[in-house]
């Protein structure tokens, strides 16, 4: 009972929209690691995280003023808001956990497929990787599809420079033995994978608690505040 008074219920809404400004932080932070870590994968869904994390952020602060000051305005937008904003991170998120692999594997294909020559460089140099995947890291013909530029730079192919996949030799020679560097799909596929479940999780788990909001703020603004006389009203 001591917690079904306005007090309470004001003290309850400010905490939630306090949690869901440091819940919208952590969505934002580890859904654009995630898009980070791709860098050559377009994954829209992760994007999708960071536009609900931002939209949260805002829509936090409108609920905790309205909260303190009990504005009976903003706790309506608020709460409309909030349960719209619901459904899309419910959405996304569902979205984000049901990428299989093969999918996660399509995207990076396309991405590579796509991508521009100092895009793929930059990728190769961040992860310390070389060339699509396995089968096509003797393709460093520009001509050739899923090419990649020369790994010449990697400590692996400082160690055996003669490898097809390092181009230093000419294009037309098979350089002698395996890529002694990782394909860039080995090395991004576990840290893509992680961030988009971790993502999509979280997203999942605390979209629920948006109802819990939802529904206290419906209870908070059809409650009395005791500290106002009825008098000023006549």
């Amino acid at each position: 009972m001591a917690c079904a008074g306005f007090v309470c219920s004001r003290n309850i809404l400010a905490i939630l929209n306090v949690l869901y400004i440091v819940i919208a932080c952590v969505l934002i932070g580890v859904a654009a690691y995630g898009k980070a870590v791709a860098i050559i994968a377009t994954v829209h869904v992760m994007g999708g995280i960071i536009g609900c994390g931002v939209f949260l952020l805002l829509i936090a602060f409108v609920g905790l003023i309205g909260s303190i000051k009990h504005h009976q305005v903003l706790l309506f937008f608020y709460m409309i808001i909030l349960f719209m904003l619901f459904l899309v991170q419910f959405s996304v998120a569902c979205a984000c956990l049901a990428l299989s692999d093969a999918q996660q594997h399509e995207l990076f294909r396309v991405g590579w497929d796509g991508a521009s020559v100092a895009l793929k460089a930059r990728t190769q140099a961040y992860f310390g990787c070389c060339g699509y995947n396995k089968t096509t890291q003797d393709r460093i013909n520009s001509t050739e599809k899923y090419f990649h530029p020369s790994c010449a730079k990697l400590k692996g192919c400082m160690s055996k420079p003669n490898a097809t996949c390092c181009g230093q030799g000419p294009v037309e020679r098979p350089g002698s033995g395996q890529c002694p560097v990782d394909s860039c799909w080995t090395v991004v596929e576990p840290v893509l994978h992680q961030a988009i479940k971790v993502a999509g999780g979280l997203g999942l788990f605390f979209s629920f608690t948006e109802l819990m909001a939802v529904w206290c703020t419906v209870r908070y603004r059809n409650q009395k505040d005791p500290q106002i006389s009825p008098s000023i009203f006549l």
